[in-house]
């Protein structure tokens, strides 16, 4: 134990313990993953030999398909020239079965009594000869030929039910052949766009059998292609062609849910590869049940006519010669790791030895002793460097902690000037927040709250000549600038309506003087508003400021006001005037967009909607409405309430002047 300690003391032995073990992990999941990649590397080319010649069947097979598609098509397309002719039809079908190899059959499945002198049935066909390749011409509808079409054959039925192309599940042909065949039936139509035939064309399907024998990626594969209703196209064992129907087989369900999930899989048209601990049994009919070794099954599907294609491949015959590989690197790993084990214990002591001489030093370093002597390391790695960093960062914190001082107090002295600032432009507001309180014919409420120590909103009212001059505005940007803007703006405002009580040549007059002195191209958007008390005559100009919202019992409206251009953009412009009366008991709500644009902390904004909202609540709740204040306070509240934890964005003002003389 003792031993033990002193490793746990020593730097240098600690780390040459640790790096040693790090190392022997290293090299174990390195080897680990070697081996797994080797066989990964071997998997994934058996994977793309697989891929490929699971498409290049896949791809014959479409066009293959495709070709019988195009053909029967066609022939339907130019049909109603020929097929309404008993005389005719026949041609329709010699042309069609002698252009196309792939199809065995033609027939016409004509709806019921369409040639009345041939009965209720009539389906005429032409074949070919599977050995001689000689067509022959046949009729074979009717209950005396078995095939009664009308009630009992797909093609018929679910071409009618369709309206489309169709193909049917495979089946067993009924010549002596009994060969695996497929139909592919479209209807035809007459000129009022009713079905009265269907074109059939039978496909022999022993061409797919040779397609996916001759694409399988290796000689030892087995393939196989299903139908959509379970039943094999194609099997490496012919007598379980058409057969034997996957989705009943017994032995499958109860002895393998691996295989049976694979199988539904294939049948729901999905493409893949599995892993199986034993050859899926319904693949490959010499499996004995027994687990005989893992194989890979990959599979796609034929989407044209909903068939899935297989091949199943043994693990172990791919995994052979990786297999072989695998015990060797074994071997070599273990011996290279002993060795590395030992060489990097003396390496790593003898490199960590420095160290121990540089920690002593700078531990007073660590104490606040920036000066203390370092010592001297004839070493340019990174040992060195380390000894260098350490005396730059003795003189950085010296030169650190004196800046700090310095800058401590810098930023003491700007964040109490910020402080007087705010306060300065917050006495050039009105005293009151609630002013003229004592008259029976008017109360005003006015808010502002700046998102940083100063701002760029202002509002401004007061009395003169029996008139409430009022305006509420906006600064561009935001800070100390926007603060010395607005103060700016708001003795204009002040300048110029102790002489005019026309808004629109107040605006004119602002506007000329800031335009004229704008250095740095910024702006004020404003609402200027003069009320004569007397009248309700309220005469105002907008200058590019969100219109005012008006409240009373009959409802909420906002005041139609024109955008005209905001103060300080250009100084010929001429702004224009407005004016209506102002219902007695009526609320002017004006407001900045820093209301309107609050957001949340999804980034989604208060808006206009929750804005009218709220006075609609508060007209709805009794008349505290009436109460600029009242109605402010509310507003505030609310979008307080929204925003949440998010920080505010923009300075909010908000003014509020109720007109309550009696009419």
């Amino acid at each position: 134990m003792k031993y033990f300690g002193q490793i746990y003391k020593s730097v240098a032995m600690r780390t040459t313990v640790m790096v040693v073990l790090m190392v022997l992990l290293i090299m174990g999941i390195g080897s680990l993953w070697q081996m797994q990649h080797v066989r990964s590397v071997v998997g994934a080319e058996a994977q793309r030999q697989a891929s490929k010649s699971m498409e290049s069947a896949i791809k014959v097979i479409d066009n293959r398909v495709s070709n019988v598609e195009t053909a029967v098509s066609t022939a339907a397309a130019y049909a109603d020239m020929l097929a309404p002719h008993e005389s005719l039809y026949g041609t329709l079908l010699e042309r069609l079965i002698a252009e196309n190899n792939d199809i065995a059959a033609v027939t016409l499945l004509y709806k019921e009594n369409y040639f009345p002198e041939y009965g209720r049935y009539y389906a005429p066909t032409i074949s070919r000869d599977p050995l001689t390749g000689e067509l022959v011409e046949d009729e074979i509808g009717g209950p005396e030929n078995d095939f009664a079409y009308l009630e009992t054959d797909s093609n018929w039925v679910y071409t009618n039910i369709l309206d489309r192309g169709y193909w049917c599940l495979p089946y067993v042909d009924s010549m002596s052949t009994k060969r695996a065949m497929v139909t592919y039936s479209v209807p035809l139509h007459d000129k009022n766009d009713k079905i009265y035939a269907v074109l059939c064309a039978d496909v022999d399907l022993r061409w797919v059998q040779q397609i996916v024998e001759e694409a399988k990626p290796f000689d030892f594969s087995k393939v196989s292609v299903l139908s959509r209703d379970g039943q094999f196209i194609c099997h490496s064992d012919s007598a379980n062609i058409l057969s034997v129907n996957t989705l009943t087989m017994e032995k499958i369900a109860i002895h393998n849910k691996e295989e049976v999930e694979l199988l539904q899989r294939m049948l729901r048209g999905e493409k893949g590869s599995d892993s199986l601990m034993s050859m899926a049994r319904f693949l490959d009919s010499s499996s004995n049940g027994h687990d005989d070794g893992a194989s890979i099954i990959y599979y796609a599907p034929v989407d044209r006519v909903q068939w899935s294609v297989s091949f199943s491949i043994p693990e172990d015959k791919i995994m052979e010669q990786a297999n072989q590989l695998r015990k060797n690197m074994i071997f070599i790993l273990v011996l290279l790791l002993l060795l590395i084990s030992f060489g990097m214990f003396y390496v790593i002591r003898a490199q960590l030895l420095p160290l121990k001489a540089l920690a002593k030093s700078t531990e007073n370093v660590a104490n606040g002793n920036f000066f203390t002597e370092l010592p001297e390391l004839h070493m340019k790695d990174e040992v060195g460097s380390l000894r260098d960093s350490f005396v730059e960062m003795q003189h950085s914190l010296a030169n650190y902690v004196a800046e700090l001082k310095k800058t401590t107090a810098s930023k003491a002295s700007l964040l109490s000037e910020l402080r007087i600032a705010s306060d300065i432009q917050m006495s050039m507001l009105p005293k009151k927040a609630a002013a003229y309180t004592e008259r029976e014919d008017i109360d005003v409420y006015g808010f502002l709250k700046s998102a940083k120590e100063v701002g760029g909103d202002l509002y401004d009212y007061f009395i003169r000549d029996e008139k409430l001059f009022f305006c509420i505005g906006d600064v561009s940007g935001k800070g100390v600038p926007a603060s010395l803007f607005m103060a700016t703006t708001k003795a204009l405002f002040r300048m110029a309506s102790a002489h005019v009580d026309k808004p629109a040549e107040i605006v004119n007059s602002i506007n000329g003087i800031l335009e004229g002195q704008n250095e740095y191209n910024m702006f004020v958007t404003m609402f200027v508003g003069v009320l004569d008390l007397a009248t309700g005559e309220l005469n105002y100009c907008n200058a590019g400021h969100d219109a005012p919202m008006l409240v009373s019992a009959e409802g909420i409206k906002m005041l139609e006001a024109d955008a005209n251009l905001p103060v300080g953009v250009m100084g010929d412009m001429e702004y224009t005037e407005q004016h209506t009366f102002i219902q007695p008991h009526t609320t002017i709500f004006m407001y900045t967009d820093g209301l309107t644009e609050a957001e949340d902390v999804d980034f989604s904004q208060f808006g206009d909607k929750r804005m009218r909202m709220v006075a609609e609540q508060m007209v709805a709740e009794g008349d505290e409405w009436q109460q600029p204040g009242a109605l402010v306070k509310k507003m505030e509240k609310t979008v307080t309430a929204f925003v949440g934890r998010a920080e505010q964005s923009d300075d909010l003002t908000m003014l509020a002047v109720s007109y309550l003389k009696s009419s």
